[in-house]
């Protein structure tokens, strides 16, 4: 008989377990239903911290929680966040298609955070079979990691194949690479080096070949006026008082003009590279990242 009645209880303790158990799992489905829903809506901070419970609590699915958290930082723009939830969801990913899509959830962070040599090293992890939806964001991060590096011969193949991936008809591919033969020519066309050698022949010159008309004029006014003064202190008393008044004045503007011209050279060709930057996203940029 107590032997019995300790069977009893033991069983009953079982059945306790486990209903807890399925009441903890059907709660914790609730919870991430809830999630998903308030990411539907929009709601990512709300999304964020029903998805971050549940995994607190305990949900199964760790890879497929940690991705959407993932997501819900990414729409936050916390890439920081964002990055150490796509690690956690790649090491506890039940297939190689998640893993791949945690690689890239982790490069667009780093993308996002101008880290592009470990943005690029990043891709290394990405594994075969791929989709061709993974595929075509693999090549479009890469060509931006690539230009933001400018290895613009790389970022332009990369921008190439995945518009290929994606099956994207010939005229886009033209208007690409109208684009970049853009880009090829602005340190040609805005040569620092050349703007930094003018202006030290003739003052502001260099300014003016990169557009910096104001800049230059203004350059070769002072200067022009510097020589002026110097030459009558020279006539008027001697060449030492008008080398000792006027010289660090000239090692001001003069070499100073000379520093400008080259700083509005570089800031021109980063300017150009921006707005042909947007052009290409424009043109490339695949329906997962619009």
């Amino acid at each position: 008989m107590v032997l019995f009645m300790k069977q009893k209880r033991f069983y009953i303790l079982i059945i306790n377990v486990l209903i807890g158990i399925t009441l903890h799992a059907q709660q914790l489905g609730d919870v991430v239903q809830f999630a998903d829903s308030q990411f539907n809506k929009g709601n990512f901070s709300i999304a964020a911290q029903e998805y971050n419970r549940a995994l607190f609590f305990g949900y199964d699915d760790i890879g497929y929680l940690s991705m959407k958290i993932g997501h819900c930082y990414i729409e936050l723009s916390d890439y920081e966040q964002a990055a150490s939830f796509y690690d956690r969801s790649y090491r506890y990913a039940s297939n190689d298609s998640i893993k791949n899509e945690a690689v890239l959830g982790k490069t667009f962070c780093l993308v996002m955070n101008s880290e592009h040599v470990y943005a690029l090293s990043e891709l290394l992890n990405l594994t075969t079979p791929i989709t061709r939806e993974q595929e075509v964001q693999s090549y479009f991060l890469s060509g931006i990691a690539h230009y933001g590096l400018e290895n613009d011969t790389l970022a332009f193949e990369n921008f190439n194949s995945a518009l290929e991936s994606a099956g994207i008809n010939d005229s886009l591919k033209t208007v690409l690479q109208t684009e970049f033969e853009k880009v090829y020519r602005y340190k040609k066309r805005f040569n620092p080096t050349r703007s930094y050698i003018l202006s030290a022949i003739i003052p502001g010159s260099g300014q003016t070949a990169v557009g910096a008309f104001k800049e230059g004029i203004n350059s070769l006014i002072l200067l022009s006026v510097l020589y002026y003064l110097t030459f009558e202190v020279a006539i008027s008393f001697s060449v030492l008082d008008a080398i000792i008044t006027f010289l660090p004045w000239f090692q001001r503007y003069y070499f100073g003009g000379m520093e400008k011209a080259k700083g509005l050279a570089v800031s021109k060709i980063e300017k150009e590279r921006y707005k042909s930057y947007l052009q290409i996203l424009e043109h490339t940029t695949p329906d997962a990242y619009r």
